[in-house]
């Protein structure tokens, strides 16, 4: 069935084989088969257009019935009683899998003359004998030909050069240190591939003229437009003749020393030409200018050339171009992938799978295997057990236009699809895997597209679905129908125990980093705020408040009352010190000895009143 379906898709250009074996078969249920086949195809092109015209859609679908599928129809392809009467109830409007009974009949048809021209073929290639035949060609002409190849090889070896204008100048000899410094990539350049390409011709160009030999390239496009003029403007020839003459063959350029050619190959020129009179004052010959346009492109090859090709500049303009071309392709399979058909890769062709298509939508709409399988996409993705629901939904609205309900059923049904799935009131709106702008392009146009107002979402769904369905495939052809659900469960119950791990993990790690933040702002504010601990003011009272218990406020106070008294002790021995450098310095007297116990006096108030104005601190700090 696989090969008859990509023979199918390849009959255009097989030249209609098939068709033709089907039309001279005699059979007229296999000729009537391979038309219908054809142009169903034309009927699903019309879906993956651009613009979808309804017209010419329901005319397309009137054909097809009235042409293969009603009774009495012109060429009837055999389709069953249920088949005709589920087609003809679903014609209005056309969706489509309108034909897909049809189509799946007509397959299965075509399988036997498949078969047999398959059969025939093969039979026919086996009488066909293989016989080896080695044949040499000996002629007048072909001796000739032999005769001026060794003559070409002779004239090589002795390092003459070929005096026949026809004939091709001989390749150019590469010198190895130079080509040593071109990347692999680039070694099969020659000038005729920058010739083809503008713009690095260009730039091969600005190269030379960065280095002073411009002469070379521009010396051979004048001799070679020149050989390309048509020889009836005579009057153009000669002017271009006189110009190449003046600015090249000088002793400037070719006959002096900056010359692409050694002194004995210009003096062959020379000789070929006459003289150097009449190379001055007649016009050029061609064998002049063959020689001429040879020696100025062995330099640009043999030098010039590598050293262009080993630049960075030219390797990141060919990266740019590579990366370019990859866009380009990209652009290209996007533009492609617009269509949304669904495809498959056979033998390095592409085509469509008929056959999978329709036992897909069959499965769909199989409560058992539905079933399975949205447990099983269920495991792959969020919103693709969404999708197969959407599916189905959108089938029963195709129904209900089939049946030929009331617009307000209609539009009912269309507002219960809308709400659950494209503008949902949960987050996030869009419920299906589909673009943004399917889903605002279905709010905006749903009274305009009409019974198609679901087309383009539906397709992207089962496009995405599609993909997956060789997969449960795969999965359900190993396990008995009857345990193919439990295993699903299990898979389910196993993913689901993995996403509690994960999260508890997750929620461990964040209460960890919650306890080291808590643990790092208590010891800022337990060894940093003296400030606060210091004084009693409502600032610090209320910094203490936010930050930590009551316990952490009392260990702070007994730390600050210890610090408070190491400073009264300091003050203290301040006091002494200032006391006596005072008594030294005064004289004994009355007023002094009053100044001095008046210093003591203080100093024993200070010591007695200062521990219970920081126990009375204490106190105010304490909680109630």
């Amino acid at each position: 069935m696989e090969r008859m379906l990509q023979a199918l898709h390849h009959e255009r250009r097989a030249g209609h084989r098939f068709t033709n074996f089907c039309e001279l078969s005699g059979n007229k249920l296999w000729k009537n088969g391979i038309h219908f086949w054809f142009d169903l195809q034309e009927y699903h092109r019309l879906f993956y257009q651009e613009g979808l015209d309804p017209y010419r859609l329901q005319r397309q679908a009137h054909f097809l019935y009235s042409t293969y599928i009603c009774f009495g129809a012109p060429e009837d392809t055999g389709v069953s009683g249920d088949s005709r009467r589920q087609i003809c109830a679903r014609l209005d409007p056309p969706f489509e899998e309108l034909f897909d009974p049809a189509e799946e009949h007509v397959l299965t048809l075509l399988l036997e003359p498949w078969t047999r021209m398959t059969t025939c073929d093969m039979a026919a290639y086996h009488k066909v004998e293989i016989v080896e035949e080695i044949r040499q060609l000996d002629s007048v002409h072909y001796r000739e030909l032999k005769a001026l190849h060794e003559n070409m090889l002779r004239r090589a070896n002795e390092n003459v050069p070929d005096r026949n204008p026809s004939s091709p100048p001989p390749e150019v000899a590469r010198e190895p240190e130079l080509w040593d410094l071109v990347p692999e990539d680039f070694r099969g350049y020659s000038l005729g591939t920058l010739l083809r390409r503008r713009l690095e011709l260009e730039h091969f160009r600005t190269f030379l003229e960065e280095h002073f030999a411009s002469m070379d390239l521009l010396c051979w496009l004048d001799i070679e437009q020149f050989r390309r003029m048509p020889h009836k403007d005579k009057a153009k020839r000669e002017e271009k003749s006189k110009d190449i003459k003046n600015k090249y063959l000088n002793k400037k350029y070719f006959f002096g020393a900056n010359s692409p050619a050694t002194r004995d190959q210009q003096e062959e020129v020379m000789r070929l030409g006459g003289g150097w009179g009449r190379i001055l004052h007649d016009r050029l010959s061609a064998p002049i200018l063959v020689e001429v346009q040879r020696h100025a492109r062995r330099r640009l090859e043999k030098k010039w050339l590598p050293l262009f090709l080993a630049t960075p500049q030219f390797a990141e303009r060919q990266r740019t171009k590579a990366l370019m071309k990859d866009v380009a392709e990209d652009q290209i399979f996007l533009r492609h992938r617009k269509k949304r058909e669904v495809w498959k890769y056979i033998d390095s062709k592409w085509a469509t799978s008929s056959k999978e298509i329709l036992a897909f939508r069959k499965a769909l709409l199989n409560p058992v295997t539905c079933r399975q399988f949205q447990r099983f996409v269920s495991l792959k993705g969020d919103y693709l057990e969404n999708g197969v629901l959407f599916w189905l939904e959108v089938q029963k609205y195709k129904d209900l236009c089939h049946s030929h309900c009331d617009e307000a059923t209609i539009q009912s049904k269309v507002t219960t699809i809308v709400d659950c799935f494209i503008n949902s009131s949960i987050p996030p709106a869009v419920q299906i895997d589909i673009p943004p702008e399917q889903a605002h392009a279905i709010l905006e146009r749903r009274r305009e597209l009409g019974p198609y107002v679901f087309r383009e979402a539906q397709m992207t769904v089962f496009s995405v679905l599609f993909k997956l369905w060789p997969q449960f495939c795969a999965f359900r052809s190993n396990l008995e129908e009857e345990t193919v659900l439990p295993a699903l469960e299990r898979k389910r119950e196993r993913q689901r125990e993995r996403l509690q791990r994960r999260m508890k993990e997750e929620e461990r790690r964040a209460k960890e980093q919650e306890e080291a933040k808590r643990k790092s702002s208590f010891a800022e504010d337990f060894f940093g705020d003296e400030e606060s601990v210091y004084s009693g003011s409502q600032e610090g009272r209320d910094s203490r408040r936010e930050n930590g218990a009551p316990a952490y406020r009392i260990q702070q106070v007994s730390w600050s009352y210890s610090k408070y008294l190491e400073a009264l002790e300091q003050e203290e021995a301040l006091l002494h010190r200032y006391a006596d450098v005072q008594s030294r310095a005064a004289s004994p007297s009355l007023s002094s000895d009053a100044d001095a116990s008046s210093i003591r006096s203080a100093k024993s108030d200070t010591t007695k009143h200062t521990p219970r104005s920081v126990l009375s601190l204490r106190a105010a700090n304490l909680p109630r």
